[in-house]
């Protein structure tokens, strides 16, 4: 597919560490394509990886992870929106996109042995961004050629649409210098080591983690038999690197430890129970009592087949008093009174609502609960209040779309599924669904028209203007 292929060809190739003393490369005097351009990458990027990827839509997973890249992105003084999404993948790997897209395989998750692990990667993939390596790839093409620029833009937009021919249209155009693309993605790689372990230690997270992630991986491929992790193979390990990464993190004067949660090792049990390709992650044997405690409860909760399902609140009550700053163990207890009927849901989710404002996937729960209690239009009420909130809405708006649809309010179900599509950069389905909304939509004169007028303004104004700036 496009995607992968665009993956593979722009960040994972062989690399070698540079100088510790590297210049900022993505400096803004440096020839790149425009912020239009990227946007408009970046929404294609965004829109084929919700199109042809199986991507992990489980809110409690999603907010770790994107907890974890804003607070490395808070770090890296760019004024820019990052996006983070997580594949359904078992390979140990991660990749970066354009305008900020960073995809996580459930993969690396699993295989991380301590959030700064997982943080680590993070960085580095946050720090390809922050330097403009996919930028500088294209600047190198169009030197090389003037058409390759051109030719891959367009192969993304259409690859948007059909991969096939995306490739094809790339292929076709294509005259470029392997050698010289081996040696600029060595740099690169080497740049956002260099950088992603300074993002990684101003966020308050080891230093040391990258260079103890990769040499972990990098034995335990030598210790057993098999096909290397993926990341290994688009970022090979070597003696030189790992020494260059502690050389780095010695350097740097550590910042002050943030207090990090142990929420990697629950969000590692919901694997299991939100993915299709993760198998059994944890041993029984190093879970706490509080672990093992959310994770039995997670099996009654995913078992259908139960009747009647044993949960344990006492044990998960304790674990909450016992870990107050732990929200995951709140959030389980909040949806299995849920299921259980137990309207204090609601009060719960209530509280953790307020006390985590930013945290989208408490307002996405607490939607359902109140669904779950037969108070849709609360529901309803709630997520057209908090949504526009967040930089993520995809999800919420998705909720907003179906729960319209079910009271038959069509305009309102395809307005808010247009936002839902606007939010992931689909803007021809966007585009569709709001078409749609102004046609059924009676009353000329309510809100609702004028929001859906609004919305159709923006997007022909947005298509105006990539049609202004597409490539001849």
């Amino acid at each position: 597919m496009l995607l992968r292929f665009l993956l593979l060809y722009c960040f994972c190739l062989p690399l070698a560490f540079a100088s510790n003393n590297l210049p900022d490369l993505g400096a803004p005097d440096l020839k790149d394509y425009d912020s239009h351009t990227e946007t408009q990458l970046g929404q294609a990027f965004s829109t084929a990886l919700h199109t042809h990827y199986d991507l992990v839509y489980d809110p409690i997973m999603l907010s770790y992870i994107r907890r974890i890249g804003e607070k490395i992105t808070s770090e890296t003084g760019k004024n820019r929106n990052f996006s983070f999404f997580i594949i359904d993948n078992p390979e140990i790997n991660a990749f970066a996109g354009p305008n900020g897209v960073i995809g996580i395989h459930t993969g690396l998750i699993a295989s991380a042995q301590s959030e700064d692990e997982l943080a680590s990667v993070i960085a580095h993939e946050v720090a390809h961004v922050t330097q403009r390596h996919l930028s500088r790839t294209f600047e190198y093409q169009s030197n090389v050629n003037t058409a390759s620029i051109a030719s891959l833009i367009a192969a993304i937009l259409i690859g948007s649409q059909d991969p096939s021919a995306g490739i094809a249209t790339y292929m076709g155009a294509m005259g470029l210098n392997i050698q010289q693309q081996l040696k600029n993605s060595r740099i690169y790689e080497s740049e956002a080591d260099y950088f992603g372990i300074k993002y990684l230690n101003q966020a308050g997270y080891s230093p040391y983690a990258m260079g103890e992630f990769f040499g972990r991986l990098s034995k335990e491929m030598q210790i057993y038999e098999g096909t290397p992790p993926e990341i290994l193979l688009t970022h090979p390990v070597t003696a030189n690197r790992l020494a260059k990464a502690n050389d780095r993190a010695a350097q740097l004067k550590t910042e002050s430890q943030l207090l990090k949660s142990d929420s990697l090792t629950l969000v590692q049990l919901r694997l299991n129970f939100v993915t299709k390709t993760q198998t059994q992650t944890y041993n029984t044997k190093t879970l706490s009592s509080s672990e093992t405690c959310y994770l039995n409860n997670l099996k009654n909760l995913s078992d259908q087949g139960l009747s009647r399902p044993q949960y344990d609140l006492s044990c998960l009550k304790a674990a909450s008093e016992q870990n107050p700053k732990e929200r995951l163990y709140k959030l389980l207890l909040a949806k299995i009174k849920t299921e259980t009927g137990d309207s204090s849901a609601l009060q719960d989710y209530e509280y953790l609502t307020a006390v985590y404002p930013s945290d989208f996937s408490i307002v996405y729960l607490y939607a359902k609960s109140l669904i779950s209690f037969n108070r849709t239009q609360e529901a309803i009420q709630l997520l057209t209040q908090k949504t526009p909130k967040f930089h993520y809405q995809y999800l919420l708006y998705s909720e907003l779309s179906k729960l319209y649809a079910e009271k038959n309010q069509n305009d309102y179900s395809y307005y808010y599924d247009a936002l839902a599509n606007y939010n992931i950069g689909n803007l021809p389905k966007s585009t569709f669904l709001v078409n749609q909304a102004e046609k059924i939509t009676k009353n000329k004169k309510s809100k609702l028209y004028q929001k859906i007028i609004q919305l159709k303004n923006e997007l022909d104004k947005i298509s105006q203007k990539q049609q202004r700036n597409q490539p001849s």
